[in-house]
């Protein structure tokens, strides 16, 4: 915007060399107008050190309170050009803002005048002086942007100088150490100092409210029309764009519309129920896959139960031929062959009789409990060879039949 709030034209500022020498200083500085081509400012300064406590009478002290009223004029350089031409006039050059070259683009100038009066008692050396001043004269400077607060508001560095006439009242005076105080030594009256003399030297900062830094304040006019110039053109030209525009929308986009997105729309919606088709073929055929392969499952837990069932029924038929079988007699036990056992030298292997193996107890000399064991504790493999009937004699080579019994009356006591 061109126009600047009241707080957006005020700024205040100090000097860090009155503050070196332990002079409180504040000064305040507000827009003559409210627009960002504005370039007069006028401003006010205080600044006082008047009497210090002390303990002891000083030998050496400053001692001021003044006040300063300033008019100031901010520029900045501009570059030389066709629309800009450099001046001719000797007075004119001499105040000229342009230049061929701009090497400091963000650094703002100024210029003007100042008034000041003041109350000083001054003492360094031997003489002391103590009076009033008054003093005007010109004010020279630069300003530079030194940070940019997240307000808005912005802190810039002041360096200038302050020079002119000056008309003084002052009056000498001494120390007398033997009687410790001060003693005049001559009265004063005003004087005019001759010849003009620096007042005033400036190492400050300026902080300004507002979201106007200095960088957009203190333009040329000329600048400043010329950038409002071009925002309006820009407005300008940009509704002929949309007009443009609208009319090639209005009368393009119809053909448009009938020569390609009536078949692209049709195309579409074509591809568009070819993949809902797809979509339902898919479903189908997943929801087919997935009933055949429960199906497979089922019948595969069918076949595992009955596979179960089958083998536990065998067992059961097993178990039970077993405890159906009748126990053998002791006789009967006697007579069974023992495949095992390997005939002798001194008897000769017959039908029906199981040979003696060294030491190896008859049916008669079994105990009853190896005898008659129950058919509860044997294995199954035990209780299947138990349950079959022997119906065949182990073999006997030709060798051994032919062989003469080595006994023939315990072979005729066994027939």
């Amino acid at each position: 915007m061109d126009t600047l709030t009241f707080a957006e034209r005020i700024s205040l500022r100090t000097n860090a060399v009155d503050w070196t020498l332990l002079t409180p200083n504040l000064g305040v500085e507000f827009d003559v107008k409210s627009t960002n081509w504005n370039r007069w400012a006028v401003g006010l300064t205080l600044k006082t050190k008047w009497n210090t406590p002390a303990t002891f009478k000083n030998r050496v002290f400053y001692n001021i309170t003044e006040v300063r009223a300033d008019f100031r004029n901010y520029w900045r350089t501009r570059q030389i050009n066709n629309k800009v031409p450099a001046h001719t006039g000797f007075i004119d050059r001499l105040f000229s803002c342009r230049r061929r070259v701009v090497k400091h683009p963000k650094t703002t100038y100024y210029r003007g005048a100042y008034m000041s009066f003041s109350d000083f008692s001054i003492k360094f050396g031997r003489e002391g002086h103590q009076g009033k001043a008054l003093s005007a004269g010109i004010t020279y400077g630069i300003i530079k942007p030194l940070y940019a607060f997240r307000t808005g508001n912005t802190l810039d560095l002041d360096l200038g100088f302050d020079a002119g006439f000056v008309a003084v009242n002052s009056e000498k005076f001494t120390y007398n150490r033997a009687d410790n105080c001060y003693t005049r030594t001559k009265q004063g009256s005003w004087k005019v100092v001759p010849f003009p003399m620096p007042t005033a030297a400036r190492v400050g900062f300026v902080y300004r409210f507002g979201s106007y830094p200095i960088t957009k304040k203190y333009r040329w006019r000329y600048d400043a029309d010329a950038q409002y110039q071009y925002r309006i053109d820009s407005i300008a030209n940009q509704r002929v764009v949309d007009a443009i525009n609208k009319h090639n929308r209005d009368s393009v986009e119809s053909v448009i519309y009938k020569e390609f997105w009536q078949v692209y729309d049709s195309a579409a919606v074509v591809n568009s129920a070819k993949a809902d088709s797809m979509r339902i073929v898919n479903a189908k055929l997943k929801a087919e896959a997935d009933r055949k392969q429960a199906e497979i499952d089922r019948q595969k837990a069918i076949d595992e139960k009955k596979e179960k069932e089958r083998l536990k029924a065998e067992k059961k038929n097993k178990d039970k031929k077993a405890k159906e079988e009748p126990e053998p007699t002791e006789g009967a036990e006697a007579t069974e062959p023992n495949a095992n056992t390997e005939p002798t030298g001194e008897q000769t292997p017959v039908e029906g009789e199981a040979p003696a193996e060294g030491g190896t107890p008859t049916a008669e000399e079994q105990t009853p409990a190896e005898s008659e064991a129950p058919a509860e504790e044997q294995t199954p493999a035990e209780e299947i060879s138990t349950s079959q009937p022997t119906t065949s004699q182990p073999t006997i080579s030709q060798q051994e039949t032919n062989q003469p019994s080595a006994e023939p009356g315990k072979e005729a006591s066994n027939e």
